[in-house]
């Protein structure tokens, strides 16, 4: 019972996961779903976290999203109970969805973008995603993935047979050109979790410039409590 966009950014190259899950620790299943310059897949449904390797490990030698797609089904003999996204640096988008998943199960196939889930509401939850994430286009990635898991959430969301479930975990992975992650945030066992996402987000993003500066000149950064108490004064004055 998961929603999710997987997406690459045209515009910057950058590579990113949004997830929202019924189930605990929804990100763990990322590990390994993104390389910068290579491509971003997810396994879900019936989670195998090493599709996600495999499916790297194959764009990263020259595959196609959609080769590897294929050898993912052959190697998977569960396959029938998982979606597979994958999408390469190409921008091409490729999707398996199994026949015994979770109703509603859909997909939807944009370019450089997939949405998808299973345990939904109904259709309308990918198609609410992908419309919010073709309409937000000059916004930053991380900006994106986040408002598409909200459509999504506001469009139904997580069902059963009781009646709307809640997102308990939540998670946001976006890499760039460096062989490590920009962005990886996470909400566990709560009973909002892509709020608490995007709290979280609205607190971190402005520090990633902070960060990384630091990393690059160390002996002349101010320490983090400045930071801190710095960002806190602009945020006041910007609310005035």
């Amino acid at each position: 019972m998961t929603y999710s966009i997987v997406a690459r950014c045209p515009r910057t190259g950058q590579l990113g996961i949004g997830v929202a899950s019924f189930s605990m620790a929804i990100g763990r299943f990322c590990d390994g779903a993104v390389r910068s310059n290579t491509g971003v897949t997810l396994t879900q449904g019936f989670p195998n976290p090493r599709n996600n390797y495999l499916a790297i490990n194959l764009l990263g030698q020259g595959h196609t999203a959609g080769q590897a797609l294929a050898t993912l089904i052959v190697n998977d003999a569960r396959g029938d109970y998982r979606q597979i996204a994958i999408v390469d640096r190409d921008d091409n988008a490729v999707i398996h969805s199994g026949g015994k998943l979770r109703p509603w199960a859909a997909h939807r196939i944009g370019k450089g973008y997939l949405a998808l889930g299973d345990g939904l509401a109904g259709p309308q939850v990918v198609e609410a995603m992908a419309a919010r994430f073709e309409g937000t286009a000059e916004a930053d990635l991380d900006e994106r993935l986040l408002a598409a898991l909200e459509a999504g959430r506001d469009a139904g969301g997580l069902a059963g047979v009781r009646g709307r479930l809640p997102e308990r975990s939540a998670a946001l992975v976006v890499w760039g050109n460096r062989p490590h992650n920009e962005i990886d945030l996470r909400a566990d066992l709560h009973e909002n979790a892509i709020a608490e996402v995007r709290r979280i987000h609205a607190d971190y993003k402005p520090t990633i410039a902070y960060y990384d500066e630091r990393a690059r000149n160390p002996r002349n950064a101010i320490t983090g409590v400045e930071f801190a108490e710095n960002l806190k004064k602009q945020q006041r004055k910007e609310t005035a």
